[in-house]
């Protein structure tokens, strides 16, 4: 569920705040003191959980009012209208202020980089949210240091440690609550000597050019427009056969691959299928929607005659069906996005490809170093560059927002598509759920969810089928 559904009730009450032209605090609470806090707040307040926080929206209250209310509780505060204008800023303003509450000095520096990307967002440059959505030069810093870490780690709150925890590898955050270091030792203050503003204004100007070089490069911001039309038709589940086999079969050669790889052993039907509305019939409007996707698609791929170019889309498709495989798992109820998802999560690599920016190995999971890497080369890393193509191509923001953070699923809105798409990608590269590789957000996630436990051999086995049915259908694509 994304923020704007679970804060639907705080922008209820807002909206009548705004009316009166009144004020209200948000209260952000970290969730273990939940209970205590709820035992507080007065019948007119609404609260609602997100991730690990309690918010409270307390109805005509100044901050020194809820602080008072909520006394001996860890808090952050913000008032509306006096640090934002909306529940989402509010939310995060006052969760910036719960994590500053002893934060050693580094941490409020990183703090404070995060939510100055997430007033990027607010503004009315729509691209400033992809150019900094993440600094993975300084998270690659932070994995190359561990010892370091784990030092200035020991001067951390729990609160802070937790969410920093989820910006690292799961072999990483282990590792700093096995250091042993001393707190009392001095550390080097690593953001000065590393000079993180000017890096990160240098990234920032990069971005900017790079977007301005390809926003001029009209075929990738042009997706095709019967696969729009698919899309579109993709939320409708009373769609009728006829009307979607009419969309596909407007493209010979759409319809030609689809018929082809209906009819190949990827789906061992026994007898032949030679029309678009029996493939439709019987496979269903949703698998049929992402088999015509997917191959219109690589259609804008056909240019790119690099090898390893082929070996993102079998790797593309891969994820995307071991994505649909994971994601029931995982609690994710959306087939729409995930398969696309799945699809388009290294697509930025394929641009970066085309037009000569760096790209990290294709054979093997993207690592903080090489995801830094990109972003060093152009403002960007692929995942900023995926994102920001979707949203270019008008896909639901869900989708444009999974692409954004399929590395860092922490910090997605749909955390569970995010961390669906996210070990996906693992598998598809390794085979397994590889824990070093994995990222902590998304290791937290599987311990907290309920259903059954993914063991090794339920991953081994789904990865082996799910490679030999894509292998099946990229024959049949190279065939056509």
């Amino acid at each position: 569920m994304e923020e704007k559904d679970i804060f639907a009730v705080l922008d209820i009450e807002l909206e009548k705040v705004r009316s009166l032209e009144g004020s209200m605090s948000i209260v952000v609470i970290p969730m273990k003191y939940a209970d205590k806090a709820l035992g507080y707040k007065r019948e007119v307040d609404t609260a609602v959980r997100y991730k690990e926080y309690l918010v409270v929206g307390l109805f005509g209250m100044e901050a020194d009012q809820a602080s008072a209310l909520f006394l001996s509780i860890p808090k952050g505060i913000a008032v509306y209208p006096y640090d934002g204008k909306d529940i989402q800023a509010l939310f995060f303003e006052a969760t910036g202020r719960l994590q500053e509450m002893g934060s050693a000095p580094w941490v409020k520096r990183l703090w404070d980089s995060i939510k100055e990307t997430k007033a990027m967002e607010r503004l009315e440059d729509p691209e400033s949210r992809f150019i900094s959505a993440s600094f993975y030069q300084f998270l690659a810093l932070l994995a190359s240091r561990p010892h370091d870490l784990a030092r200035i780690s020991a001067d951390m709150n729990e609160m802070d440690r937790h969410w920093v925890k989820d910006y690292l590898p799961h072999g990483l955050a282990q590792s700093l609550d096995n250091d042993t270091c001393s707190q009392g030792e001095q550390v080097t203050d690593l953001l000065q000597e590393w000079q993180y503003k000017e890096r990160m204004e240098l990234k920032q100007e990069k971005g900017k050019k790079t977007l301005r070089k390809f926003r001029n490069i009209e075929h990738f911001f042009t997706l095709p427009s019967i696969s729009q039309e698919i899309i579109d038709l993709a939320s409708d589940v009373l769609l009728a056969a006829s009307k979607m086999a009419r969309i596909i079969e407007k493209d010979p050669v759409l319809t030609s691959r689809v018929l082809k790889v209906v009819n190949s052993a990827f789906y061992g039907f026994h007898r032949q299928i030679d029309s678009v509305e029996h493939a439709i019939v019987i496979l269903g409007n949703d698998e049929v929607v992402n088999l015509a996707f997917s191959i219109a698609i690589h259609k804008i791929l056909e240019t790119i005659s690099a090898p390893h170019a082929q070996r993102l889309w079998e790797h593309s498709l891969l994820v995307a069906h071991l994505s649909q495989w994971l994601g029931p798992l995982m609690g994710y109820k959306f087939k729409d996005k995930i398969y696309t998802v799945g699809l388009l999560h290294d697509f930025g690599k394929i641009v970066f490809l085309q037009r000569g920016h760096f790209i990290s190995d294709t054979g093997n999971p993207s690592s903080l170093e090489d995801l830094a890497k990109e972003e060093m080369d152009s403002g960007l890393s692929h995942a900023e560059m995926g994102a920001y193509i979707a949203e270019r191509w008008n896909l639901p923001s869900g989708i444009v927002d999974a692409l954004l953070c399929h590395h860092l699923p922490g910090k997605a809105k749909d955390t569970a598509l995010a961390v669906t798409v996210h070990l996906a990608d693992i598998i598809a590269h390794t085979g397994s759920i590889h824990m070093d590789m994995v990222n902590n957000a998304a290791i937290r996630f599987l311990s907290e969810r309920k259903g059954p436990a993914l063991s090794a051999e339920m991953v081994s086995k789904a990865y082996q089928e799910t490679l030999s049915r894509v292998k099946l259908v990229l024959e049949v694509q190279d065939g056509t």
